[in-house]
C-alpha cells in the first residue's frame, strides 16, 4: 500500500469514528432526558455507562489522529481534516459530559418525586440534537452552508433558555421548603446544560467550516457577545 492510500485509508476511519462517536453522544443524551422525565436512576446509570463508552472512544480518535499527524505530516486540506477531527472529538466528549451532568441531577430530583419536568426542557434537547446530527452531515458530506445554517440555529436555544430560566426562577422563588428548592435549582441547571449542548453543536459547525473552507472563526455571535467584545476593544 502507498503511503496515500495508507493515509487515506486512516483519515477514512478517523472520519468514521467521529460519526460514530457523535451518534453515541445524541443517543446518550435521549437516554439522559428519558432517565430525567421518568426520573429512573437505572436509565440514569445507563448513561454513565456510555459516558464512559464516549471518553474511551475520544481517546482511541486522539491516537488514531496523532499517528496521522506524526507519520504523514498532512499539509493544506488534509492537515484542516485532521485537526477538524481533533476538535470535534474534544467537543463531542463534552457533550457527551452535558448528558452525564442531566443524569446526575436525578437523584437531587427525586427529593421532590412529583416535580413536574417542564416540558421545554426537553424541546432544549431535540433542538440541540438535532443542530448536531446537522452539523455531523455538515461534516460527512463536507458542506459549509449546512454547517453555517446550523450555527445560526443557537438562538432558538438561547431563547428558549431565557424562557424556562425565568419559569423556573419563579418556581423557586414560590416555596420556602429546602429539598423543594434544590429539587427545582435541579432543573435550572439542566436547562444550562443543554443550552451549553447546543452551543457545542454550533462548534461543531464552526469546526465544519474550517475544514471546508480554511476559515477559523465564530459563524453565530450573539449581540450581548458583539457588545462584550466592543467594550473590550475600546479599553485596550
Amino acid at each position: 500500500m502507498t503511503p496515500r492510500l495508507s493515509f487515506e485509508r486512516l483519515l477514512h476511519q478517523l472520519k468514521t469514528d467521529i460519526l460514530a462517536m457523535a451518534d453515541k453522544v445524541d443517543r446518550e443524551m435521549s437516554l439522559a432526558m428519558n432517565a430525567l422525565e421518568a426520573k429512573d436512576m437505572d436509565l440514569a446509570q445507563q448513561v454513565f455507562a456510555m459516558d464512559e463508552e464516549v471518553n474511551a472512544q475520544r481517546y482511541e480518535i486522539e491516537r488514531t489522529a496523532l499517528l496521522l499527524i506524526s507519520t504523514q505530516q498532512p499539509m493544506a486540506r488534509d492537515a484542516r481534516a485532521v485537526l477538524c477531527a481533533l476538535f470535534m472529538n474534544v467537543i463531542l466528549e463534552r457533550m457527551g459530559d452535558k448528558a452525564k451532568s442531566i443524569a446526575k441531577a436525578i437523584p437531587h430530583i427525586l427529593l421532590r418525586p412529583n416535580l413536574t419536568i417542564p416540558s421545554e426542557l426537553r424541546t432544549m434537547a431535540e433542538t440541540g440534537q438535532r443542530m448536531m446530527r446537522d452539523a455531523m452531515h455538515a461534516y460527512a458530506t463536507e458542506d459549509a452552508a449546512l454547517a453555517n445554517e446550523v450555527a445560526g440555529r443557537d438562538d432558538e436555544v438561547d431563547q428558549l433558555y431565557g424562557e424556562i430560566f425565568l419559569h423556573i426562577l419563579t418556581r423557586m422563588a414560590k416555596t420556602k421548603k429546602a429539598d423543594k428548592v434544590e429539587a427545582i435549582y435541579e432543573l435550572m441547571r439542566v436547562a444550562r446544560d443543554l443550552e451549553r449542548f447546543a452551543d457545542y453543536a454550533t462548534d461543531l459547525a464552526e469546526r465544519v467550516d474550517f475544514m471546508v473552507t480554511g476559515r477559523l472563526a465564530e459563524i453565530n455571535v450573539d449581540e450581548w457577545e458583539r457588545v462584550q467584545r466592543g467594550v473590550e476593544e475600546a479599553a485596550s
